[in-house]
């Protein structure tokens, strides 16, 4: 039996989780923002926003405390999240939940704890802004609502940050977050020495395209571009719209030769497929810049600078190359 409550919707509320993106990510001054609000308008030292992970509880913001992640079996949002209101524990030390607890017993020393689910427009709680001070106490007057104010300020800055974070008309990944996957993939496949291998496509003249058939047929051929890439490269690798008319896929096991001729194969396709409208076929130029990761790459960023490099090339005089 696990040590913390499970919601009856966890499998649901994980994805939803998930599909934020935003675990492990740096944070920034809107959250950080509401963080100490919620400590200087409480006159507590510790205020969080915890997200509460499978096996631990994530701080997209912390003020008042060192540690980025605690083990879920530790963490009070754990409980609070089972609940759509407000958490209250008054003293820790004498509540039967928490108080063998380690961070009730030991450093951070917490007494009073307060904390509002971060509940998603569909229904899912994924963490809580918390408050938390090693001296016992109540929310009074209009603290509780303070508190519920700034939870809904949380998550209307994460659902903002979500919608930019995916390209609207794709679904892909947009340049900054396909750039800070690619940052962690990198770091793993060096860890694992796997090979990895970046692939960049570009609609050649999309804007003309754009010109000659129509908005709607550009917005078309990107969605059927995307659908296409997922399709042929599969769910283990990661794909991008990184800018107007270029496409990235990052992805593993594939290395030198064999990779050149898995995206050319693809790029040609395309071509000879050419776009219809209304029975009469278009051409579509497409280029290709690939790049593989190799040993005197110091992060992502050399990769992808070598792929995007390559396609610039590839644009330039008609062919694909690697870079």
């Amino acid at each position: 039996m696990s040590a913390y409550p499970i919601p009856d919707n966890e499998a649901e509320r994980q994805a939803a989780l998930d599909d934020q993106h935003i675990l492990d990510a740096e944070s920034d001054e809107d959250f950080n923002r509401i963080t100490r609000l919620a400590s200087q308008m409480l006159g507590v030292p510790t205020a969080l926003i915890s997200l509460v992970d499978r096996q631990r509880q994530w701080f997209l913001s912390r003020v008042g405390l060192e540690a980025s992640e605690t083990p879920r079996d530790l963490a009070f949002c754990a409980h609070a999240i089972c609940s759509d209101e407000v958490m209250v524990v008054n003293d820790a030390s004498q509540d039967e939940r928490f108080k063998d607890n380690p961070l009730v017993t030991g450093n951070p020393n917490i007494r009073f704890y307060a904390g509002v689910p971060l509940q998603t427009p569909s229904g899912f709680n994924l963490g809580t802004l918390c408050v938390i001070s090693p001296q016992p106490r109540q929310l009074a007057g209009n603290e509780q609502q303070l508190l519920q104010d700034l939870a809904g300020m949380v998550i209307q800055h994460m659902e903002s940050r979500r919608n930019s974070y995916l390209c609207p008309l794709t679904g892909l990944k947009n340049r900054r977050p396909f750039f800070d996957a690619g940052l962690q993939e990198c770091v793993r496949a060096q860890q694992k020495g796997e090979p990895l291998t970046l692939m960049m496509f570009g609609l050649d003249d999309f804007h003309g395209f754009c010109r000659q058939l129509g908005q709607h047929q550009g917005d078309r051929l990107l969605q059927q571009l995307a659908r296409q890439l997922q399709s042929d490269f599969g769910e283990s690798a990661f794909f991008g719209r990184v800018t107007d008319d270029e496409f990235a896929v990052l992805q593993t096991g594939l290395v030198g030769q064999e990779a050149v001729a898995k995206a050319e194969g693809f790029r040609s396709g395309l071509a000879l497929q050419g776009w219809v409208v209304e029975g009469i076929r278009h051409p579509l130029p497409v280029s290709l810049g690939t790049a593989c990761l190799n040993s005197d790459d110091t992060s992502f960023k050399d990769l992808f600078q070598r792929a995007e490099a390559a396609l610039k090339q590839a644009r330039l005089s008609g062919a694909s190359l690697p870079g």
